[in-house]
């Protein structure tokens, strides 16, 4: 295993260091395109015993977050929202003022009556009845996500009286290691509600696999950072599991799982609300529901969670998530509400094309070849060349177990910045779709060492 130490006066150990893979298309899981996702890839950790120099910290992945970033496994990837099939928009809420509507309350409300059973609620009121104060304080007050996601859960039940529920609902937040019955509730879901195979592999690079630097950690408000599994129990079995990330200011949700014998109980609507509420319980900012693709149906469920709001893909600003936003979504795909307000602000024939080009072709079947990168396919949201060239020589990189800056590589003044292949260019790919004020705290990995 490779000594921090001995790769640089700052340790690598403590800082994100990333191997870029380049643009990729892959199939669409949105539509019907064959080939029209396209993404750029960087791999941020290696699957082998005691690899410990890749990796990203939790800061770090928040603000790639926050540029349109998400991950898959020890892959993360960002959309090329102009170029693709379906446009993928980041979304999020402020967990402290989330409204629940009546669907979710509903559902929530559902959930705490069946564990509580009838003869619970029944029990309840002859030998541990409550004031009238209380009852009209519970009448009178609004619904309070905490308070209410905690309802259905044993701890808390027995908490009030030693009344036994007809059910015993547990939630474990723990780490997201591998255990066989997490894989077969996986393998369950896969087959019932996707149609598809599964592997434990595939289980474990998808849902298992812990990209962060440390993988787990506390912060200086005693909040939970890293890669984690929320595993609902009921009555001893697994029969539900959220996949999340707990980061600086928010909780990343990125899979969501359950067994189709609870169908019928709104799971995911289930899920979404105890996310918002570990996020309000916990003092985590915001809670971030992955992507919204207007264009697919089955994602429109989060609309629903309101107020949210849009990362805009150029900008990176956000923005109001409301009827008027995905309105414009209706006959503009892909929409930068920012740059659109500069560009008819200024008004001038220049901006007026800018503007114009800016739009995209929603035809489906995109074009594409091997030798795509983030600058011939014009990607959305990327820095430009000539924003990159007076900062490129520094980057920091790593090669095989030697780190060094960019312009200590051999040939590296005639190498031509805008020509695919070449170290300046893959350099260069990396800047432009981690940015500007990120770059200088990364560490771009052109070559894996040996063990």
């Amino acid at each position: 295993m490779a000594n921090p130490d001995f790769l640089g006066s700052r340790k690598v150990g403590t800082t994100t260091v990333l191997f870029p893979y380049g643009c990729n298309d892959s199939s669409c899981g949105y539509c019907d395109v064959t080939v029209g996702n396209k993404s750029y890839m960087m791999m941020a950790s290696v699957d082998r015993p005691g690899e410990n120099l890749l990796g990203i910290t939790p800061d770090d992945y928040k603000t790639l977050l926050d540029r349109g970033w998400r991950r898959s496994g020890n892959i993360i990837y960002k959309p090329d929202m102009r170029g693709s099939c379906c446009q993928e928009y980041t979304i999020r809420l402020k967990s402290s003022a989330f409204k629940p509507n009546s669907k979710q309350r509903k559902a929530t409300n559902a959930w705490s009556k069946f564990i509580h059973g009838i003869d619970y609620k029944r029990d309840q009121v002859q030998k541990y009845p409550i004031s009238r104060e209380e009852k009209r304080r519970k009448r009178l007050s609004p619904f309070n996500v905490v308070e209410k996601i905690h309802e259905s859960e044993y701890a808390t039940l027995k908490a009030k009286n030693p009344l036994e529920p007809a059910h015993k609902f547990e939630i474990v937040l723990e780490e997201n290691n591998f255990t066989e019955e997490k894989y077969q509730l996986f393998e369950h879901y896969q087959k019932k509600i996707h149609n598809d195979e599964a592997s434990e592999g595939g289980f474990k690079r998808f849902l298992c696999a812990n990209p962060f630097k440390p993988p787990y950690s506390v912060d200086d408000k005693g909040r939970k950072i890293g890669a984690y599994h929320q595993c609902y129990y009921l009555d001893g079995r697994l029969i539900a599991m959220a996949v999340l990330d707990l980061l600086p200011d928010c909780v990343s949700g990125v899979y969501f799982m359950y067994h189709t014998d609870f169908s019928q109980w709104s799971f995911g609507k289930l899920s979404a609300v105890r996310e918002i509420a570990l996020a309000e319980e916990g003092g985590y900012e915001y809670y971030y529901m992955g992507y919204y693709i207007h264009s697919c149906p089955k994602m429109r469920y989060k609309c629903e969670y309101q107020p949210a709001e849009i990362l805009d893909p150029e900008c990176y600003d956000w923005h109001s998530f409301n009827d008027d936003f995905r309105k414009i979504l209706d006959v503009k795909p892909y929409y930068s509400p920012s740059l659109e307000t500069i560009l008819t602000t200024e008004g001038s024939e220049q901006s007026m094309t800018l503007l114009k080009n800016y739009y995209i072709n929603t035809k489906k079947g995109i074009s594409s070849t091997h030798d795509d990168t983030v600058f011939t396919t014009d990607m959305s949201g990327v820095v430009k060349l000539e924003d990159i060239s007076p900062i490129i020589d520094d980057t920091r990189i790593l090669v095989g177990r030697k780190l060094a800056i960019a312009e200590m590589i051999s040939g590296w003044e005639e190498m031509p910045i805008d020509e695919p292949g070449n170290a300046k260019h893959k350099i260069a790919e990396a800047i432009a779709t981690l940015g500007l004020e990120l770059t200088p705290k990364v560490i771009v990995c052109l070559a894996l060492g040996q063990q």
